[in-house]
């Protein structure tokens, strides 16, 4: 795909948003292919977070269609929205992120993800807004069909942090944990979208912890690195006002028993944007 785009419509004309232009002279960037070769993504060689599995895992997981906004929160260069948009086709995407150059290059890749996107924009702002402040910078209640997110793995208090400024911005969680990620997502969602979070799955106790009270229907995919080997990923999606039951569903492993190649249904989703339903 040619790098550079016309870039699709924005979402809002009376919100400040990530314009395309002006990629961080500074950051050395690579572009890397995801599913398949379907889209080509610029993001940092080093000294941020690189987008891989997890964001793939978490944009198969969401149910999105055609005409639906997303909201990705604590975006970074944009990897799982347009995963999704890749997938679905047509789909209108809202990215929200804190670091004001990664939000630079995800508006660069949502322009070189132009054929699949109806409408896009880049919100630089953080997540744990509250109240007023969070809806002046564009995200207003009853906003999104479906959000998604792939919050900081670590906390301070049980890993060091990173020297790195940026890179530990992106892997560490706040003193408020993952407690804004969930009620900024409830707050935006309209009645019956739903919310879909990757995580570490020694932090599953947790996330149903913050499900509950804001979603129903929660559905919970464990994934291990191979057959055989306990979970080391979970996605969790909950339904904003929906009392249907608890989903617990069967491990997928990410590669056979004893190797490193990838299983079929994990081939399928990383190649070819497969789904990932959840019910």
């Amino acid at each position: 795909m040619p790098p550079n785009r016309t870039a699709p419509a924005p979402l809002f004309t009376d919100v400040p948003t990530v314009s395309a232009q002006g990629l961080p002279a500074d950051i050395a960037l690579s572009a890397d292919d995801f599913l398949g070769g379907r889209i080509s993504l610029l993001q940092p060689k080093k000294g941020h977070h690189r987008s891989g599995t997890d964001a793939v895992l978490l944009a198969a997981c969401t149910p999105a269609k055609p005409g639906d906004l997303v909201v990705d929160l604590g975006s970074g260069v944009g990897a799982a929205g347009l995963c999704v948009a890749a997938r679905v086709g047509g789909l209108r995407l809202l990215a929200v992120e804190i670091d004001p150059e990664i939000a630079a290059i995800a508006a660069a890749n949502m322009a070189r993800s132009e054929p699949y996107l109806d409408q896009a924009s880049v919100i630089c702002c953080d997540v744990a807004l509250r109240g007023e402040p969070r809806k002046e910078a564009g995200l207003g209640e009853n906003l999104a069909d479906h959000v998604i997110a792939n919050p900081p793995y670590y906390r301070p208090d049980k890993f060091q942090t990173s020297p790195n400024e940026a890179r530990a911005t992106a892997h560490m969680l706040t003193e408020e944990g993952m407690e804004p990620w969930f009620r900024t997502a409830v707050s935006i969602l309209k009645s019956k979208g739903t919310f879909t979070v990757v995580q570490r799955a020694d932090e599953l106790p947790t996330l149903l912890r913050l499900m509950e009270g804001r979603f129903g229907g929660i559905s919970v995919q464990p994934f291990s690195a191979r057959q055989g080997e306990p979970a080391h990923r979970v996605v969790v999606q909950g339904k904003k006002q929906s009392r249907a039951p608890f989903r617990l569903l069967p491990a997928i492993a990410l590669h056979d028993a004893g190797s490193d190649t990838p299983g079929a249904q994990i081939e399928a989703v990383h190649r070819h944007g497969a789904a990932i339903d959840l019910g």
